[in-house]
């Protein structure tokens, strides 16, 4: 007969699966790619990967890290929120897994990290503190946070692209409208100086409009020519000495038919300004382009003032209005090409939407800035800002402005 002694045999398989479970938290602790710790319920250290040291604590032993916490290996900031995680563990006995986090150091490179934690229990099931791996997830990360920007920006430009086809579409129709009226015009007077044989002042005032809206027209056709030499960055400039007082002058006085036809008090109040480097031609037209816009959007009766001085070394020209003004949400983008503001199409203005894009072209070729206050029903006052250009010397080429 054989005995066998059965609490001695199973000391002896209990010993043999412990001295397994020792080799396998041996080989777990001193693996180099396995980041893994264990701690009590104080989130102190109880030992600490070989693997875990190498990513966060370079240098340092385990046995230097026991009874430490993260507070000596991390930031404050990191070394709190993972504290409060492991409190939440150890408080609700529920594992954390999977959580993608910042991991932040004292002069060192953050790195992105996807940590699990789960309660550390004794062999009675007893809580006793947490344990945890983590993997860095930096390059993941990295190029889905690429990806995820990436695609807000197409986002952006589909709905920008969106925004610009409207507005085409927009154009397309303002402009036609824009061509339609004044060739009704030019056509309808022009049949009637041919059939009735008109002569004296009713010829005339035939003549008168159908050079009026004839200007149109060139006006809208020289328009729609300068937006294409804005966008292909080939708007021609001749830069000459000029007196900007008279410039100025000049665009009221070629402004005041209208004003007067609305009744609108136009006047300009200049400082003497020595004369300096600037195309006459390009800030003619966008001072006709602000005057214009000043008349158009002032009921009648209103005022439209025009003044122009110095500050420092910049020329400031201001045309302010009593008009209806601009919406706030229109604001950001009344010098984008094509756009009107709601109020404008509201009360159906005439208006293509370039005038203001042409006019910050402008200024941008003169190296200069363009800025707009506005209270809706209250008026607008745009103000433009032009570097006064030191004159050449006798005998030296024409002034004109660096490069910008």
């Amino acid at each position: 007969m054989v005995r066998v002694n059965l609490p001695a045999q199973r000391r002896q398989e209990s010993e043999s699966q412990r001295e397994l479970e020792l080799t396998c938290m041996s080989n777990l602790l001193s693996a180099p790619a396995a980041r893994v710790y264990f701690k009590d319920l104080q989130s102190r250290f109880l030992l600490v990967s070989a693997g875990w040291i190498a990513a966060y604590a370079p240098g340092r032993s385990a046995a230097d890290l026991i009874g430490k916490t993260d507070f000596d290996v991390f930031s404050a900031e990191h070394a709190s929120a993972a504290s409060r995680d492991e409190q939440r563990v150890i408080e609700t006995g529920e594992s954390i897994v999977g959580k993608v986090e910042l991991e932040t150091y004292g002069g060192r490179t953050a790195t992105w990290v996807s940590t699990t934690k789960m309660p550390l229990r004794d062999e009675h099931n007893r809580i006793i503190g947490t344990f945890g791996l983590s993997r860095d997830v930096t390059a993941q990360t990295m190029a889905e946070n690429t990806l995820a920007e990436q695609a807000l920006q197409l986002i952006a430009q589909n709905e920008r692209l969106r925004e610009l086809d409207r507005l085409k579409d927009e154009f397309i129709g303002m402009f036609s409208h824009e061509l339609r009226t004044p060739l009704a015009s030019i056509l309808g007077y022009a049949e009637i100086l041919m059939e009735d044989g008109l002569s004296g002042p009713d010829a005339d005032h035939c003549v008168e409009v159908i050079d009026r809206n004839a200007k149109r027209l060139l006006r809208l056709a020289g328009d729609l020519q300068l937006l294409a030499q804005i966008n292909s960055g080939q708007m021609p400039m001749e830069f000459r000495s000029a007196d900007l007082a008279e410039i100025a002058a000049s665009a009221v006085d070629e402004m005041r038919p209208e004003a007067d036809r609305k009744h609108i008090d136009l006047v300009l109040s200049a400082t003497a300004i020595s004369r300096l480097a600037v195309d006459p031609t390009r800030i003619a037209q966008l001072l006709g382009n602000l005057l214009s816009n000043a008349v158009k959007f002032t009921p009648e009766g209103g005022k439209v003032e025009v003044k122009l001085g110095t500050e420092g070394d910049e020329a400031v020209l201001t045309v302010s209005d009593t008009g209806i003004g601009i919406p706030a949400a229109d604001r950001e983008r009344i010098f984008e090409r094509f756009f009107r503001t709601a109020i404008a199409k509201r009360q159906a203005i005439q208006g293509t939407g370039l005038g203001l894009t042409i006019t910050q072209a402008i200024v941008a070729a003169h190296n200069g800035t363009i800025a707009v206050e506005s209270d809706e029903g209250h008026g607008s006052t745009f103000t433009v800002r032009l570097p006064l250009w030191p004159m050449p010397a006798p005998g030296a080429e024409e002034p004109g402005p660096p490069a910008a």
